[in-house]
């Protein structure tokens, strides 16, 4: 697309991982009636033909007396209204807990304004966040959830389990699927061509696994699969991350991707013997902060598994030069922007961005190494038994335990969270999914969902296309090769 404003920042906090066992969260849907949808002209930024509605729908489809939750969406019309609509295009930007209506809708309304003439836009926003029953937790409010140590979050991630209650299960990616199952006949809607990005390419992965006669066609954008028997946040994008630096030193001329991975090494391994306490402003307070080997995997993950900005890359090189002769406080700079970045996302609310959504979602869709029937101890000493089984080499230049608990792709980050019985992926693993025309696309500067990650998801469908795309980060939806290849493909005879 021609800009992604919020959504490239959104979606690469990302937390990508691999399969998980089959429950109840993978069950077949479940048919509910829903009343067609009653649109009316609304205010959505920079779309002024936009029309909004709603529907409701349970919160649970296997259990009616759990409730009901409202899912709203945008319908923005096809300009070209003299002539019968070729489809309608639903889109989602990641996440999870990304809103798609007031987030990012005008983000997709211009970058696929070219095929907009004929087609119609639908933008839905996940139950939890935005327009549909926004929720939120008192425990992830304000910035010092972002600024703490691993052990801080964790904690704060389980709180916030258990303040949203019994409701916590509910926000499985199953769940959101059958929603937009259930907005797509309220609105009358025969077929969908679907485009997701980041978590999105896992969302309507789900889609074509449980709603497969109403998909024409599916775009997955910096995509990860559903199921897979590497962690995806792990082995595969550290893989990624040293690939993409000898990449970008290549291409530019201006470093050395084995002088950039080296300085790297020796300043993980000092701030893994030595942590070194600084400090961060952020809207007007001081907060003091650790910088360790943990936060630096963050911050070098981030840079890398976000948009393809080589700037941003070579200056993180620069910095990592002058580490290397005792200078820490350009490394010290790098690392604070992108914790003020972190902040000033979740900062935005449920009605852009749900922190709460994010780890209801996780917690309850991503595999964990341990048992939530378990207790605290049980479950620690599992997962601590996963980690010591990695090998070290495999997670150079860092150390498997900073890598896998960096920022908010800790895979321990829902190890306080309340047991779920129903937690799982949100379809079994070894599902064929139907034969529907399938495009993947990855960058090839992307450590958030590598090439590999997407190789994956492509090998989910029987005849998909695959296009890794050069100088592209996390999502090559956002590079004019990416949104012209997206384009095309969605606009083909079927």
């Amino acid at each position: 697309m021609s800009k992604r404003s919020l959504a490239a920042v959104v979606a690469a906090v990302l937390l990508v991982a691999g399969c998980g066992e089959d429950d109840e969260s993978s069950a077949p849907p479940t048919t509910t009636p829903v009343a067609p949808a009653r649109l009316s002209p609304c205010e959505v930024p920079e779309i002024p033909t936009a029309q909004c509605g709603s529907v409701t729908v349970p919160l649970d489809r296997a259990n009616p007396e759990a409730g009901t939750t409202t899912v709203g969406f945008t319908l923005v019309p096809r300009t070209d209204q003299a002539q019968p609509s070729l489809g309608t295009v639903v889109t989602n930007p990641g996440g999870p807990g990304t809103g798609a209506v007031d987030a990012v809708g005008h983000v997709y309304a211009d970058g696929l304004k070219p095929i907009l003439d004929r087609r119609d836009l639908l933008l839905v926003d996940p139950r939890g966040v935005g327009r549909s029953s926004p929720i939120h937790c008192p425990a992830l409010e304000g910035p010092e959830m972002v600024f703490a140590s691993a052990d801080g979050q964790r904690a704060a991630i389980g709180e916030c389990g258990k303040q949203l209650g019994d409701k916590a299960r509910y926000y499985g990616t199953a769940a959101v699927a059958d929603d937009f199952d259930d907005v797509r006949a309220a609105l009358g809607l025969d077929r969908l061509d679907l485009l997701g990005d980041s978590y999105g390419t896992y969302l309507m992965a789900t889609y074509v696994a449980r709603h497969p006669e109403h998909v024409r066609s599916v775009v997955l954008s910096g995509a990860y699969p559903v199921h897979t028997d590497d962690n995806v946040a792990g082995g595969v994008a550290i893989a990624a991350l040293r690939r993409a630096v000898g990449l970008v030193c290549e291409r530019t001329t201006s470093c050395s991707g084995d002088a950039v991975l080296g300085d790297l090494d020796a300043l993980a391994a000092r701030l893994r013997a030595t942590p070194v306490p600084t400090d961060l402003q952020y809207e007007g307070k001081t907060y003091p902060i650790v910088l360790d080997e943990r936060m630096l995997a963050g911050t070098v993950g981030k840079l890398y598994a976000g948009s393809a900005d080589v700037d941003k890359k070579l200056e993180l090189a620069r910095a990592l030069a002058a580490a290397r002769t005792g200078d820490l406080a350009p490394v010290q700079d790098v690392v604070r922007a992108h914790l003020v970045e972190l902040a000033s996302i979740f900062a935005l609310g449920p009605s852009v961005v749900s922190h709460a959504l994010l780890w209801a979602t996780t917690c309850h869709d991503y595999p964990q190494d341990f048992d939530y029937s378990d207790g605290a101890a049980d479950r620690e000493r599992d997962f601590d038994d996963s980690v010591k089984r990695l090998k070290t080499e495999d997670y150079a230049p860092f150390s498997p335990t900073a890598w896998l608990s960096r920022d908010f792709y800790d895979v321990g980050a829902c190890l306080d969270w309340p047991n779920d019985p129903t937690a799982g992926a949100p379809f079994p693993k070894g599902t064929k999914l139907a034969d529907v025309p399938a495009l993947v696309l990855a960058g090839d500067l992307d450590a958030n969902t590598s090439t590999t990650s997407g190789k994956q998801a492509a090998a989910q469908f029987p005849n998909a296309r695959f296009v890794e795309v050069k100088d592209a980060g996390h999502t090559p939806t956002s590079t004019p090769e990416g949104a012209k290849l997206v384009m095309e493909f969605i606009s083909a005879d079927r």
